[in-house]
């Protein structure tokens, strides 16, 4: 097993490239992140991606190299693969849990506005250690956390209890909430969503707050920070580049790329440049492309930029000096027409969009409530305004 003073060395430089980054903007978040430590609430097991495929990496094995994926400074440390029966290759051995990156950890629990005395609720316990660092702000009693695999929760519930802390974990659907101890201050959700449960505004206190990581694509990232107003509706804004895993039931098929490719390659059409394509490569115009377009997602693939819808078989792809589509929707002259409107509208960022939930529907929307892009109905039905 690696000795400790790696490990006190490895956390040491972490928390210092931390503070020199700014992420401590309130004291206890630094009391907290030095009382918790990380590899306490780490697996043996870890996966890490090599050689076009997850592969595990074991503290007894490799000390070393399991240490470094728990204190990588920006990298999410990758805890189950497969729901836990992973397969060598394809979508099903994607990523399904996971411990966040410490500098997005900070972020979402700055965003939460955390102060003494307030109840939280936590979807998604992991490993345990946000719950940990939740429980060092407000006090196990006040801390539940839902995780919806059991042998996680299990798992969470055990390191949060040799650690010392003992919230209430709880092994169910997050996308339920936990009722029997509502009404919460605070919400925070470490799964993405499409559309934000209802159940949730049903179980936060009005001026309460609700930070949700979104997923409008199989690529889609960003953070909702959501206040509770009077009249069961939630209102804010969106902010930063984290991506999430979905909770479960709210999964989008991540397409099967190298199977579409080889499948329809042949059959593609080419187009001299790169249709403007290349300028889906900066994040602010890929966040944008989520509100307008959310059933299109972009992805690295060969060397170039891919667009890739969730209705099988439309791709567009360009390396620069050609472009290549295939399939019934042209996302060629998608993404044109709504590059086009982002240009027109000031190429905002992430912090420019805005969104409404309400029991029934969500608004997203940019700059004002009343300029609204897209509706989510409550059976998850896409509505956007037309870009033609």
């Amino acid at each position: 097993m690696i000795a400790p003073p790696a490990t006190d060395a490895l956390r040491r430089r972490l928390t210092e490239s931390l503070d020199r980054d700014g992420r401590f903007p309130e004291e206890w978040l630094r009391l907290a992140f030095g009382r918790v430590t990380r590899e306490k609430f780490a697996p043996d097991s870890v996966w890490h991606w090599s050689d076009g495929a997850w592969s595990p990496v074991n503290r007894r094995a490799d000390p070393e190299g399991w240490a470094g994926l728990v204190y990588h400074p920006t990298a999410a440390l990758i805890t189950q693969v497969g729901d836990g029966a992973p397969a060598p290759h394809g979508p099903s051995a994607g990523p399904t849990s996971s411990m966040s990156s410490a500098e997005v950890v900070l972020a979402m629990l700055a965003a939460l506005d955390l102060r003494p005395g307030h109840s939280v609720l936590e979807i998604g316990s992991g490993t345990g250690y946000n719950a940990a660092l939740l429980c060092e702000r407000v006090g196990a009693e006040r801390v539940v956390t839902i995780e919806i695999d059991p042998l996680i929760a299990e798992h969470a519930g055990k390191r949060l209890g040799s650690a010392g802390h003992h919230p209430l974990v709880v092994c169910g659907d997050g996308e339920a909430g936990h009722p029997d101890r509502a009404p919460y201050d605070r919400l925070i959700s470490t799964a993405s969503v499409r559309r934000v449960p209802p159940a949730w505004l049903r179980q936060v206190v009005p001026g309460g707050l609700l930070v949700v990581p979104w997923h409008p694509n199989a690529s889609g990232f960003g953070l909702m920070r959501l206040r509770m107003g009077d009249d069961g509706t939630a209102r804010g804004r969106f902010r930063g580049w984290e991506s999430f895993m979905p909770v479960r039931g709210q999964r989008l098929t991540r397409p099967d790329v190298v199977a579409l490719w080889d499948a329809t390659w042949e059959d593609s059409e080419e187009i001299a440049g790169d249709a403007g394509l290349l300028e889906l490569s900066s994040a602010a115009a890929r966040f944008a492309l989520g509100a307008r377009l959310p059933g299109v997602c972009v992805l690295a693939h060969a060397d170039g930029l891919l667009l890739v819808s969730e209705e099988a078989g439309s791709w567009a792809w360009t390396k620069g000096e050609a472009t290549y589509r295939h399939g019934p929707r042209d996302l060629v002259t998608e993404a044109g027409r709504f590059l086009a409107w982002w240009r027109e509208q000031g190429t905002p960022g992430t912090e420019e969009f805005g969104i409404t939930v309400t029991p029934d529907e969500q608004r997203v929307w940019l700059r004002e409530e009343r300029h609204v892009l897209q509706r989510i109905l409550r059976d998850g039905t896409a509505v956007t305004e037309s870009l033609t």
